[in-house]
C-alpha cells in the first residue's frame, strides 16, 4: 500500500473516533506491481439505533426469495421486485420482508438448510399460496428469481409484512424519465407501476416523485415543499439535480428551501448553478468509500454500488460548510466517501426525514447520472436495489393504514359471523372488497362491515379471509387472515318437520336451513307410532347453505292416528332418523302442544330441542339456569306440527341443570329440563 492510501485510510478511522464499538474489514484489490486501485470498507456501528424486527414463525411450504446470490444479476437482483409487484398488485398476498437487525454488511439474515439467506430475502408465507401463486412463483422462476419451497417451519426475524407497493411519479421536464422507466424494466415492473409528469401535478394521491435529472427552480419545483411537508411524501433524486434543489428558495418566502437533508444546501456541482449555494465541488469523490446502517431496509443489497454512481456531472454530495452547513442529524449518511469529516462528509447515498422532521415525508439522494449505465452489473443491480427498496419504504409508510379490523380466525361449518375493517389514513371515498380463498359466502361483501357464513363441508378446511380496500387515489392495501373451517357432521340441519290434514289428505312439510351429501329423504307412516312403513321418497339437494322447503302429499292416511317420520340418506349410504310427528285422521280431534325430546342432554356445546305444536304462529323459548335467571330468548315464527330449535354457541354457560320453557300461541307454557356438563 502507498503512503498516500495509507494516511487517506488513518485519516478515515481518526475520523470517527467518537464511535464507542467499530467492526471493520477491509478489502483491497492490488495490481501486480502492488498499487491500491480500489478500497471498499464495511463498517458495523454497534451503538447506532437498529431497525426493528419481530421474530415470526412461517409454516412449512413458504416460498423464500433469495436475495443473496452472487453474483448478482438483474434477473436474480431486480426481477423479485417484479415479483413483489406483481404478487401484491394483482394477487394481493402479504410478503415477508425479512431483515436480521444485528448483521453485518452482507451477513446472514437467517440461514435455512444450511444456506445464508442474505440482503434482505423475502418470503410468502405457505397459507398465501394456492395453485394460482404457485403458477406465479414458477413464471418468475423462469425469469431468474431464486429461492426454495421450505419443508419444514423456519422462525425469520421480520422487518415488515409488505401488502403495498407505491406507484412512483417520475418527472419528464429535463426528459429523462427513460432512465428510471429503464430501472422499472429491468425489474419486470409494468408501466402500471409508475406515471410521468412534472411536479406541478403532484397532490396528496402521488406517494413518491422520483426526479432522474434536471435543473429544478423554485417556479417548476416549489411544488415540493408542501409535498414533503403537508402531503407528507417521498422524493429520490440523482445526479446533479439534487445540489441544485437543495439550494432553490422561494423568493417570495425565504425561509421555504428545499434543504432536505441539509442545514444550508450541499455544494454545488458547478460554479453558479446553483441559487443559493456559494461553494462547490468537483471531480471525482474520494476512496475509500463506506458502508453504514447494514440493517437498514435501503441497505439491503449486495456488495458495494460505488461503481454504478460514477456517472454523470455529480458523482457525489457534500454539505456546504458555511453558515453552519451540515447534514441534519436525522440524515442517514448510508455510504460515505472520504472527502471532509461528519457531519460534512461526503456521500454517495443518504436519506432521511425532509427537514429533519420525522414526521415529513422522506428524501433519498442516490449519486450517478445513470444507475443502469455505470460500474459492473453486480454494482448496478446494488444500486438499484437501493432504489427499489426507498420505493418499498414509501409504500410501507404510504399504505392505507387499517386502525381495527375484526375477523374471526375459527368457524364451525355454515356457521355465520361478523367481519368488519376501518381505514384511518388515504383519501376517502374507499372501496371494500371482502374475498375467501376457501368458499363460503358474503353479504354485504362491499361494506366495510360484513357477514361471512362459512362453507358447508365435510372435512376440515384452512384459508384465507381477506378484505381488500382501494381509496379515491388508487392506493391498494388488504387486510387478511388465516381461518379454520371444521368440518360439518351433520347431513343436514333440519329447521322444522309437520304433518297437516287437508281434505281427505294429509301434506307432511319440512325445511333444511342446510345439507351436506344429501341423496334423498325417506317418508314413512305408522298408525302406532313404533312399526313404520315407507310411502314414498324425495331427492334431497346434494349440498346447500340456504333453507330449503319440501313436501309430500299422504293421500291414503289412516282413519285415526298417523304417525310420520323422516329418514335421511347420504349419497354414501348412510342414514339418520329424525323424530316423528303425529296426526289425527278424524276431524273432531285435535293435535296437542308438546316438548318431544331434547338432544344431546347432557349437552356440551349445543342441543336441539323437538317439539309439536297445535296451530302455528309466533312461539317463544326460553333458556332459564338454575336461579330462574334467563340465559338466552328466542321467538320463532314455528308450524303446526312438529318443529325443532338448536340452541347454539352456548358452550360459555356453566356447568348445572337449566331449564326450557316453551311458550305456544295458545295453551299453558310447557318445560322441560336439560344438564349442562
Amino acid at each position: 500500500m502507498n503512503s498516500g492510501a495509507f494516511k487517506s485510510m488513518m485519516r478515515l478511522v481518526q475520523k470517527q473516533n467518537l464511535l464507542t464499538t467499530l467492526r471493520y474489514r477491509f478489502i483491497f484489490f492490488f495490481l501486480a506491481t502492488g498499487t491500491l486501485i480500489s478500497l471498499v470498507v464495511f463498517f458495523n456501528f454497534t451503538n447506532v439505533k437498529k431497525v426493528k424486527a419481530a421474530t415470526e414463525t412461517l409454516s412449512s411450504g413458504s416460498f423464500i426469495i433469495n436475495m443473496g446470490v452472487t453474483p448478482q444479476t438483474y434477473s436474480n437482483g431486480l426481477k423479485p421486485y417484479g415479483m413483489l409487484f406483481d404478487l401484491i398488485i394483482n394477487y394481493s398476498v402479504p410478503i415477508k420482508w425479512v431483515i436480521e437487525p444485528t448483521k453485518l454488511k452482507d451477513s446472514a439474515d437467517f440461514t435455512y438448510n444450511a444456506v445464508k439467506y442474505k440482503g434482505g430475502p423475502f418470503i410468502i408465507p405457505a397459507e398465501y399460496i394456492n395453485s394460482a401463486i404457485a403458477n406465479r412463483i414458477t413464471y418468475w422462476q423462469t425469469q431468474g428469481v431464486q429461492g426454495v419451497y421450505t419443508t419444514a417451519s423456519i422462525s425469520v426475524p421480520v422487518y415488515s409484512t409488505l401488502t403495498a407497493f407505491s406507484i412512483s411519479t417520475i418527472d419528464n421536464q429535463a426528459g429523462r424519465e427513460g432512465i428510471i422507466i429503464d430501472y422499472y424494466t429491468n425489474a419486470g415492473i409494468p408501466s402500471a407501476g409508475y406515471v410521468i409528469g412534472t411536479p406541478s401535478v403532484l397532490q396528496d394521491c402521488n406517494d413518491i416523485w422520483i426526479n432522474p435529472h434536471g435543473d429544478p427552480t423554485w417556479a417548476s419545483h416549489g411544488y415540493l415543499y408542501n409535498y414533503v411537508t403537508v402531503s407528507k411524501s417521498f422524493i429520490w433524486a440523482e445526479c446533479h439535480a439534487v445540489s441544485v434543489m437543495e439550494g432553490i428558495q422561494n423568493s417570495a418566502a425565504p425561509f421555504q428551501r428545499l434543504n432536505y437533508l441539509t442545514t444550508n444546501g450541499l455544494k454545488c456541482y458547478s460554479g453558479g448553478k446553483c441559487v443559493s449555494a456559494t461553494e462547490t465541488h468537483g471531480g471525482n469523490p474520494t476512496t475509500p468509500f463506506t458502508h453504514y446502517y447494514p440493517s437498514d431496509p435501503v441497505m439491503q443489497f449486495m456488495g458495494t454500488m460505488d461503481g454504478a454512481c460514477n456517472g454523470g456531472s455529480e458523482k457525489w454530495y457534500q454539505p456546504q460548510v458555511g453558515g453552519s452547513g451540515a447534514w441534519r442529524s436525522t440524515t442517514k449518511r448510508l455510504v460515505t466517501t472520504s472527502d471532509g469529516t461528519s457531519p460534512n462528509e461526503g456521500i454517495l447515498m443518504a436519506y432521511g426525514p425532509g427537514f429533519g422532521d420525522p414526521s415529513n415525508g422522506y428524501v433519498m439522494y442516490e449519486a450517478g447520472h445513470d444507475l443502469g449505465g455505470n460500474g459492473t452489473t453486480a454494482e448496478k443491480v446494488a444500486a438499484q436495489r437501493a432504489f427499489f427498496n426507498f420505493v418499498l419504504l414509501a409504500g410501507i409508510t404510504k399504505k392505507l393504514t387499517f386502525s381495527s379490523y375484526t375477523i374471526p380466525n375459527s368457524f364451525k361449518a355454515n356457521e355465520t359471523k361478523g367481519v368488519s375493517a376501518t381505514i384511518s389514513s388515504g383519501t376517502p371515498p374507499y372501496s371494500y372488497t371482502w374475498s375467501t380463498s376457501i368458499g363460503g359466502t358474503f353479504t354485504n361483501g362491499s361494506s366495510s362491515s360484513a357477514s361471512f357464513t362459512a362453507p358447508n363441508t365435510s372435512t376440515p378446511l384452512n384459508g384465507a379471509l381477506k378484505c381488500t380496500v382501494i381509496d379515491a387515489c388508487g392506493r391498494q392495501n388488504f387486510v387478511s387472515q388465516i381461518i379454520a373451517v371444521s368440518e360439518n357432521t351433520l347431513p343436514i340441519t333440519l329447521k322444522n318437520f309437520s304433518a297437516k290434514k287437508e281434505n281427505k289428505n294429509v301434506v307432511i312439510q319440512w325445511t333444511t336451513g342446510s345439507e351436506l351429501n344429501n341423496d334423498y329423504f325417506t317418508i314413512e307412516r305408522s298408525n302406532n307410532g313404533y312399526d313404520f312403513i315407507e310411502i314414498g321418497k324425495v331427492d334431497g339437494s346434494g349440498n346447500s347453505s340456504q333453507d330449503i322447503s319440501y313436501s309430500f302429499t299422504d293421500k291414503a292416511p289412516f282413519t285415526g292416528d298417523n304417525y310420520y317420520r323422516l329418514i335421511q340418506t347420504n349419497f354414501d349410504g348412510k342414514y339418520k332418523i329424525y323424530l316423528p310427528v303425529h296426526v289425527k285422521n278424524n276431524s273432531s280431534e285435535k293435535s296437542t302442544n308438546s316438548i318431544i325430546g331434547i338432544s344431546p342432554n347432557p349437552y356440551k356445546e349445543f342441543f336441539k330441542i323437538d317439539y309439536s305444536l297445535q296451530e302455528k304462529g309466533d312461539i317463544e323459548l326460553i333458556l332459564l339456569n338454575s336461579e330462574g335467571k334467563i340465559e338466552r330468548s328466542i321467538k320463532i315464527d314455528a308450524l303446526e306440527g312438529f318443529s325443532s330449535y338448536t340452541f347454539e354457541n352456548i358452550y360459555s354457560l356453566p356447568a348445572g341443570i337449566y331449564f326450557i320453557i316453551l311458550k305456544p300461541v295458545s295453551g299453558s307454557p310447557l318445560v322441560s329440563k336439560v344438564v349442562n356438563y
